[in-house]
């Protein structure tokens, strides 16, 4: 058995926060994340103020234990459930990417990285990616929240652009320091972006673009640079 904490997992977390950043704006544009929700988790959907969104449930987090529950563990649900099954895909990476968390169907929370909404969002953010979700949603239904992954077509993951990447990559070093390496090669990789470089700078390929990203001796970044191709008009 693993040793029993979260620093792998927030690791990785912090690496995916700029992707995730990108997605939930995408998502915002959509709806209005602050409108009522209500979920089918039969019919695999989320109407969120009033707009239906195809949808996977990823998991809950009980207030009163401050427990994740993965939902293909949740009895209340069958794990064969076309909004549930494909969520055991996460699990398969448990063991190569040495994230206990994955394979786990309930465990404690606390020392979760937060990253402004609660551990559970964390989790959600991560896992979102990885089990063909964009961006994800939480749902407050009292006794905790419920963390959906978004698979409708009306919320594509948006297309990386060199205009865009500084601040998409800024944000996350913000919020996160720390983890800016991870973040941008994480980045490129969920975009299939070439990189190439070295321990002092990174060089992303983003279509006629061509950013290099230059860290300092603490692995900070220091500057991102390029030249950006004239954009068309809109």
């Amino acid at each position: 058995m693993p040793e029993l904490n979260h620093e792998r997992l927030n690791a990785a977390v912090a690496a995916h926060l700029p992707v995730a950043m990108e997605a939930q704006e995408a998502l915002s544009q959509v709806v209005d994340l602050n409108g009522p929700y209500q979920a089918d988790i039969d019919q695999g959907t989320v109407t969120i103020a009033g707009r239906p969104l195809r949808v996977v449930l990823l998991g809950t987090v009980s207030k009163s234990s401050n427990t994740w529950l993965w939902s293909w563990a949740n009895q209340g649900f069958s794990a064969q459930a076309a909004s549930i099954a494909p969520v055991r895909r996460a699990a398969e990476l448990a063991e190569p990417w040495g994230l206990w968390e994955l394979a786990e169907p309930q465990f404690d929370i606390g020392g979760v990285i937060d990253t402004g909404l609660g551990g559970g969002a964390s989790i959600a953010l991560l896992t979102a990616p990885l089990v063909g979700a964009t961006a994800f949603y939480s749902a407050d239904y009292g006794a905790g929240l419920a963390y959906f992954g978004i698979t409708d077509p009306a919320v594509p993951r948006p297309a990386p652009q060199g205009v865009t990447f500084p601040r998409r990559i800024m944000a996350a070093v913000d919020l996160l320091p720390g983890y800016a390496r991870s973040q941008v090669l994480t980045y490129a990789s969920v975009h299939n972006l070439r990189v190439t470089g070295d321990e002092r700078q990174l060089k992303v390929y983003l279509g006629p673009d061509v950013l290099s990203v230059d860290f300092d001796d603490q692995g900070r970044v220091s500057t991102i640079r390029g030249s950006l191709s004239p954009s068309p008009l809109q």
